[in-house]
């Protein structure tokens, strides 16, 4: 056992270096691609995440992002896209990485309506194949009283006898859900940490993103007609079938963020880039605040805004839309739900979003491309094409969309 354990450290060392060396030698070709053929779509990838030797490699990923095809398949990622959120960091990586800081803030020791963690101290140490560090073989245990889930639980154990080991949790800091060492070796159960844990999509929850039935009343006309959601997006069903929305589709735009969430930011990031009257080109879109003389302050982070309200103007389509300064606010989080000491309401999406001419730029949920933009920047160009020639043996048949099964 012992000499089969040195083989596989010597084994992953090699790996290491072998994956630093071809780094470097891509890295040095990409740097004279530049010269001949201007910048690709890879290399930009590249220079924009370094990559660590923590980051192991697993077997059938097939865009490289350090998920296996089946870990993707399971937790709802395509398999041929190795970024889907699109912020130059590879899926795996970022997921490995997220995992990590929602156990490292869980609380500690029992808790009845929350998730915690639990501790297994065994009093030993290892070595980390990759940076040598000493670290404990002691490991933890996760559990999540609402769903009554465990990782890992005693099933997980007979099937695979790797525990959360410190050594692991190095790892996933590092962007790796597998990890070598003296005496932990293996890889994460990822769809069950993500279950457990209760991460799903690759943003960042926060408690201003309130329900559709948050709001007690909706006789004010503030509110949905309903407080369907039926695809689960924060978007009521009246709300995507007057604003023109998918009522089936969460996550249209394939950014790994929920429709509703990420609307209600453009929609803030687009009141806020609207010239004031006075600045205003004839029939452009304009802004204004209809201050008074009071404040109040938010439920959830207990900010304090001017408790007027904020308007935009649209000349072209004679339409006019207000809303609290404190929608702005809870916009601003990813919520068209507000609730404040003075205001609780809903802004009228449908409304707002007609009269901001969404999507006002490249990128805004709704943007409809091109069949050949690739990478999705609104415009066709080498890019494209180069994106095309690395992907294009990927499938073999000509009606394929790539959502493969392994």
């Amino acid at each position: 056992m012992r000499r089969l354990k040195r083989a596989h450290q010597k084994h992953v060392r090699e790996q290491a270096k072998r994956r630093k060396k071809f780094r470097q030698r891509t890295i040095a070709a990409g740097t004279a691609a530049i010269i001949t053929l201007g910048t690709g779509i890879g290399l930009n990838k590249a220079l924009a995440h370094t990559p660590d030797d923590h980051e192991l490699p697993v077997a059938q990923d097939a865009d490289s992002d350090l998920l296996a095809n089946k870990e993707e398949l399971a937790i709802g990622y395509r398999v041929f896209e190795p970024d889907q959120n699109r912020n130059e960091i590879p899926d795996g990586v970022e997921l490995a990485k997220r995992c990590a800081a929602a156990i490292d803030a869980l609380p500690m020791g029992w808790h009845p309506n929350e998730t915690y963690k639990l501790r297994l101290l065994t009093g030993i140490s290892e070595h980390c194949d990759i940076c040598q560090e000493l670290i404990s073989t002691s490991s933890w245990i996760i559990v999540n009283p609402k769903l009554g889930l465990v990782y890992p639980d005693s099933n997980d154990l007979l099937l695979d006898p790797v525990h959360l080991q410190d050594l692991m949790i190095h790892y996933m800091e590092h962007g790796s859900l597998s990890c070598a060492g003296d005496h932990s070796t293996g890889r994460v159960n990822l769809p069950k940490l993500m279950r457990v844990l209760e991460l799903r999509y690759p943003y960042d929850p926060n408690e201003h993103q309130l329900p559709l039935d948050y709001v007690a009343d909706p006789n004010e006309g503030k509110l949905a007609q309903d407080a369907n959601d039926f695809d689960g997006d924060l978007l009521a069903d009246t709300e995507e079938l007057t604003a023109g929305f998918d009522l089936h589709d969460p996550d249209q735009d394939n950014d790994l963020t929920p429709d509703g969430i990420e609307l209600a930011k453009q929609c803030a990031e687009a009141f806020n880039e609207l010239p004031d009257v006075n600045e205003a080109e004839p029939n452009e879109p304009y802004k204004g605040f209809a201050e008074q003389l009071g404040l109040e302050m938010c439920d959830i982070c207990g900010e304090v805004v001017n408790m007027g309200d904020a308007w935009v103007t649209n000349p072209r389509l004679g339409l006019t839309v207000d809303f609290p300064i404190l929608a702005l606010h809870y916009m601003q989080h990813g919520s068209f739900s507000y609730a404040g000491n003075v205001h609780t309401g809903r802004a009228n999406v449908a409304q707002l979003v007609k009269a901001l001419e969404m999507p006002r730029r490249c990128g805004h949920l709704g943007t409809i491309y091109l069949p050949d933009d690739s990478n999705k920047d609104c415009k066709i160009d080498f890019v494209d094409f180069a994106s095309f020639a690395d992907k294009w043996l990927q499938s073999t048949e000509p009606n394929d969309d790539g959502s493969i099964e392994y």
